[in-house]
């Protein structure tokens, strides 16, 4: 039998790559409507200051409206965000999206386009295993700070 209700208020989250607004503006309101981590805080780390202090006033603004209890903490350091943290949480992309765009440029420039079964309605991008390896690297990193 399933327990009726689990409670684990006053865990540490870390969200890395937090200043994605799409990712983590959904991941807010995900975490809003759950209760049973209410008491929590939650680490939004990205290197995008403004980016941060954006999401930062829309989640209390949200949580002010349909309640909740979690703080939010905003920081620029990996380490601090994951250093203790029962969750971490990795959304970031390498570079951000003007790196993912500018290797898209430098790879049409040299005459790769699109990749893999690339049609008009059919488009499967595959400029990511052009800088795979970076993106690797970071989600590594990130995996060995949480040990």
């Amino acid at each position: 039998m399933w327990p009726q209700k689990i409670h684990v208020a006053g865990i540490k989250i870390g969200v890395i790559g937090a200043g994605s607004v799409a990712w983590s503006s959904k991941l807010i309101h995900d975490l809003l409507h759950m209760p049973t981590l209410y008491g929590s805080k939650v680490y939004l780390m990205d290197i995008n200051e403004e980016r941060l202090r954006l999401l930062r006033g829309f989640a209390e603004r949200y949580m002010s409206e349909i309640g909740g209890s979690y703080e939010f903490i905003t920081t620029t350091d990996r380490l601090e965000a994951i250093r203790d943290a029962d969750i971490v949480i990795n959304t970031a992309m390498y570079g951000g999206h003007q790196y993912y765009e500018e290797m898209r440029r430098i790879s049409e420039k040299h005459g790769y386009y699109r990749g893999v079964n690339s049609t008009e309605w059919n488009m499967v991008s595959d400029y990511h295993t052009i800088w795979g390896y970076y993106q690797w690297k970071l989600a590594m990193d990130i995996a060995w700070e949480t040990e």
